[in-house]
């Protein structure tokens, strides 16, 4: 395990944290040594949280009840933490909302509050703690894509397209921050057990779902040690980085055909 603590004095601020990737990431980064803020809707979920990360760790874990989809959140989010001196040397935007369906049967309030979940608390807290990350001699932006963001997913049309705009923006600020303190990485995992939902839609999926698929807690490891390696792009496990070279090979749309047809026959097993 890599020792973070003589490194990092900061916080590590983490959105959607109260279940799921954002959660495992949250002890993976208090297991190193790094106190938390934590960012969800769930309140009694964060409670739980910061009760097992203090009492597990020698770190503190803070925790904000606060819901990212109303748009000034992340001002109040960035407001709360220069009036109380916290110093957020880890960015990790990780709040999303995911779907799996006909892009034709969800409300058009879904989509909305799907793209704008996605999307716009990553942009506006990049935004607002880049003053602050850039102060430290090392700090770390983490922005939580799929590896569904390399090619159109039919049945998951919005959600692999809001992913597709996190990579390409990760990618992009990457560059432009390359010369300063600042390592942004972006992670495309395959399927994540997060959830008895989600378990359920991995295990109708087939023999690829479930050979490229991981638990919570082995995303979490691969992300915190690539970021603390310089990582750009972050594609946790074997099986899902060699799915990935297998999509980039294929025609986009052959791809998009095969997917297309085991989506559309998930749906119905489900």
């Amino acid at each position: 395990m890599l020792d973070t603590t003589s490194k990092i004095k900061g916080y590590c601020l983490i959105t959607g944290a109260s279940q799921g990737i954002g959660r495992a990431i949250s002890y993976e980064w208090a297991s190193r040594g790094v106190s938390i803020v934590a960012v969800a809707i769930d309140g009694a979920s964060l409670k739980e949280l910061k009760e097992e990360v203090e009492s597990t760790y020698d770190v503190s874990c803070i925790t904000l009840t606060k819901d990212l989809l109303n748009p000034d959140t992340p001002q109040e989010v960035f407001d709360w933490c220069m009036e109380n001196n916290i110093d957020v040397q880890v960015l990790v935007n990780n709040v999303g909302l995911g779907s799996s369906g006909s892009f034709e049967d969800t409300s058009i309030a879904f989509d909305i509050s799907l793209v704008k979940l996605n999307i716009f608390p990553m942009i506006q807290l990049t935004k607002l703690f880049l003053p602050v990350l850039k102060k430290f001699d090392k700090s770390y932006i983490l922005n939580m894509s799929s590896l569904g963001s390399y090619r159109p997913i039919p049945y998951k049309a919005l959600y692999t397209a809001s992913k597709a705009f996190i990579y390409s923006f990760s990618k992009a600020i990457s560059s432009e921050l390359k010369e300063d303190s600042v390592q942004v990485s972006v992670s495309c995992p395959a399927g994540v057990y997060t959830n008895a939902d989600t378990v359920r839609r991995i295990k109708v999926s087939g023999t690829i779902a479930k050979w490229t698929s991981l638990y919570a807690d082995m995303v979490a490891s691969s992300i915190v040690n690539g970021m603390l390696r310089g990582k750009d792009l972050i594609i946790p496990g074997k099986g899902a980085k060699l799915l990935k070279v297998l999509m980039m090979l294929m025609p986009e749309n052959v791809n998009r055909w095969m997917v297309g047809r085991n989506m559309k026959r998930n749906r119905r097993a489900v």
